[in-house]
């Protein structure tokens, strides 16, 4: 016997409901319900051990008179320009170049992922012994090379320590967004460039012309995930400094951390946490204003 029409139509507009369900269900748990009780620990003064006292917004204007913030932001800023810049420039070079019909086109392109899946310890790790100003390999090259005056302590110096961490970071993710370009790219019409060839533009004019125009709904995505994670940044400044030297290299999620969970306070800890989001919202949102356009549809 078959099911009344009017259940089956029910059956049928429920069905994708109930496969979301579980992902809706795990974000719930992991993302929205920490972020609303971190709400009520952002009013609270805890070190995790005593009783929590209620202080209200005391947390909140504390943010005001923490002198280290306004350093850390200013690195967060720095290290954002820096690496935004960076990644966008090398992985759109490297698209570019792989989007070519280019012999062992495959491998290329897997080898210059791979830095993308390998941990960020590993990475901290390993940058950090390339970076020894005693044995790394970095300085060793430049011996070798005759190039002894370029020389540094690359993590212990003030001028070149947020500087070496650019380039680690820049590393670690030119290949997620080299993919992404790769996949933007790919989305062009190849009849634009037969056309543009026929009319006799140059390799450089079609870029300008057909490539570059057609890339900013892909070049929107790219700077506003690599804007948020470099104001996010806490693994590479963790692992490889730790916020030194002399606070050169402090960022903003580094300090909620080492204030957190170091000196143990809990809520006021929370109180930048949100204070970083919100930052991290606006900043995000002026830049995709600025790079939108009509046609980014």
């Amino acid at each position: 016997m078959n099911p009344p029409p009017g259940r089956v139509g029910l059956h049928r507009s429920l069905t994708p409901y109930v496969w979301v369900m579980p992902a809706v269900v795990l974000y719930f748990v992991f993302k929205l319900a920490p972020l609303i009780g971190g709400v009520y620990l952002a009013l609270l003064r805890w070190d995790g051990i005593e009783p929590a006292t209620f202080v209200g917004l005391d947390n909140f204007v504390q943010i005001f008179h923490d002198k280290l913030i306004a350093s850390a932001l200013m690195n967060n800023i720095k290290f954002a320009i820096g690496t935004v810049v960076g990644k966008t420039v090398l992985s759109l070079l490297l698209a570019l170049l792989l989007n070519q019909g280019i012999r062992g086109r495959g491998f290329y392109r897997t080898a210059l992922f791979t830095p993308v899946v390998i941990s960020m310890v590993v990475v901290g790790l390993l940058w950090s012994w390339i970076y020894n100003p005693q044995f790394g390999l970095l300085n060793d090259l430049l011996r070798l090379v005759g190039m002894e005056n370029l020389i540094l302590d690359w993590l212990g110096g003030t001028k070149v320590a947020l500087w070496s961490l650019m380039v680690v970071e820049i590393w670690k993710w030119y290949g997620f967004h080299m993919v992404i370009f790769l996949a933007g790219l790919q989305t062009i019409p190849e009849e634009l460039y037969e056309v543009a060839r026929i009319d006799g533009a140059s390799r450089l004019r079609r870029l300008a012309s057909i490539t570059l125009p057609l890339l900013q709904p892909t070049m929107l995505i790219n700077v506003t995930l690599a804007l948020m994670g470099a104001l996010n940044v806490f693994d590479i400044p963790y692992v490889m400094t730790a916020g030194g030297p002399a606070n050169s290299t402090m960022v903003m999620a580094l300090h909620i951390y080492i204030r957190g969970f170091r000196y143990g306070k809990f809520g006021y800890g929370t109180a930048m946490s949100y204070a970083l989001l919100l930052f991290v919202t606006v900043v995000a949102g002026i830049q995709m204003r600025l790079m939108w356009r009509p046609d980014n549809q």
